[in-house]
């Protein structure tokens, strides 16, 4: 099968997603017998050319174009000819299966997606026009049959939804944390800054993830202590040699209901991409977190966070290019904190040690994992007493650090540190 390079034609992070979709695709409609490739790495290949095959692992959607392309096959087949050779390419992208290639002397492009029902042909009148067509298919399509939204369900390391360490999670957590964090609790009327550094790693059906985030944020207390937050944070993510970026804004209201309760609205941007992987998207949140205090007799306290939020994929479309996941998410998050003040003061501010277990549960359409759960431990801003009555004596230091285990072979931990000035 002859291709065109991938940096030829991916100018920008969405060409990379419309044409690795090129290679989204899987059920055998050839003369010849072609298994599926073994899952040693986030991609795997096995290529058919008469009767001869040849398996390859890859960790970025650049090595799948190398392993299709024409000057490729020609030195791994010796008897590959690119106008009339059969040749069957299975591929696993990422956890998705797929087909696609050419009978002998034909110029019929087959492409198959078994797990959507997709069959499909293309004949340009030479195999270059067929490939061309097929790209053409998908880039206007972009998730018209479903396969954008069927990766996000059966791929473990996508950078938008499904796991952990996915834009989706980080911005569930985040509209979590800031309604529950005691650091908001804590501010004199006016301006205050905070930033900090998380990383995380994650490991998912057996791949490693290391997650790298610069946390920022700005908050504005007003004179009866409610709270304008503005969030800002950065990641960097890892992936077995693979890279990933992402960024979100988020802004968020605390209010003090009761001297026991909080209400915090929030609304949410984010977007994720990765080159390597073959992924762009974006999102838009809105959620409520409510932040309950059950118990305190001075020794120690117990409070009650949930989230219920909305969270949804955006379209994007540059040029020809369309991409869009089509997901719609309703999530919940649940958690529950004890509080144990430290009854020595240290650098003349109070403390509290911190102990909290949470869980967090998707509804709606398909993830690769619908929840996870959470355990940890961490030692900062001493919580008030009153949610009307900030403790304007706490650190405005805190350090933390979780597990994490869920469905999916998902087992991971992340350690956090944060300064408010």
């Amino acid at each position: 099968m002859k291709t065109q390079h991938s940096s030829a034609r991916i100018v920008t992070l969405v060409s990379v997603v419309a044409c690795s979709a090129l290679l989204l695709m899987a059920t055998t409609v050839f003369g010849q017998s072609c298994s599926a490739p073994p899952n040693t790495s986030i991609f795997n290949i096995a290529l058919c050319v008469e009767g001869e095959v040849a398996t390859v692992g890859a960790n970025s959607i650049a090595e799948v174009f190398n392993a299709v392309d024409s000057n490729r096959l020609t030195s791994r087949f010796s008897g590959y000819d690119q106008e009339t050779s059969a040749g069957e390419f299975r591929i696993d992208l990422r956890g998705l299966p797929v087909t696609l290639g050419y009978a002998r002397n034909s110029t019929v492009l087959y492409f198959t997606v078994p797990s959507l029902g997709i069959n499909e042909t293309f004949d340009g009148g030479t195999r270059d026009a067929s490939n061309q067509l097929l790209r053409d298919y998908l880039n206007q399509n972009g998730n018209g049959s479903g396969l954008l939204g069927q990766l996000l369900a059966v791929s473990p390391v996508d950078p938008l939804a499904g796991n952990p360490a996915s834009l989706q999670s980080e911005m569930v957590a985040d509209d979590f944390a800031v309604g529950v964090d005691p650091a908001y609790n804590s501010t004199a009327p006016g301006s205050s800054f905070s930033a900090g550094l998380r990383f995380g790693r994650y490991e998912v059906a057996n791949i490693a993830q290391n997650v790298f985030t610069l946390p920022l944020s700005y908050a504005y207390t007003f004179a009866n202590y409610d709270s304008l937050i503005v969030r800002l944070p950065l990641t960097y993510i890892e992936i077995q040699g693979a890279t990933s970026y992402r960024g979100q804004l988020g802004l968020s209201y605390k209010k003090a209901i009761f001297s026991r309760w909080a209400l915090t609205p929030s609304l949410a941007y984010g977007i994720a991409g990765s080159g390597d992987l073959g992924s762009l998207g974006h999102l838009l949140s809105m959620s409520l977190t409510s932040d309950l205090r059950l118990f305190d007799n001075g020794r120690f306290s117990l409070s009650m966070g949930n989230l219920l939020g909305y969270y949804l994929t955006l379209p994007v479309r540059v040029d020809d290019v369309n991409v869009d996941y089509d997901l719609r998410n309703t999530i919940t998050r649940n958690g529950l904190l004890l509080s144990m003040p430290l009854q020595k003061r240290y650098w003349g501010r109070e403390f509290s040690l911190d102990f909290f277990v949470t869980g967090t549960w998707f509804f709606g359409d398909a993830l690769y994992n619908d929840n996870y759960q959470e355990i940890g431990i961490s030692i900062g801003p001493r919580r008030s007493a009153d949610k009307l009555a900030p403790n304007l004596a706490s650190h405005p230091f805190g350090l933390g650090l979780k597990y994490i285990y869920g469905k999916g072979d998902i087992d991971g931990f992340e350690l956090n540190f944060g300064y408010r000035f």
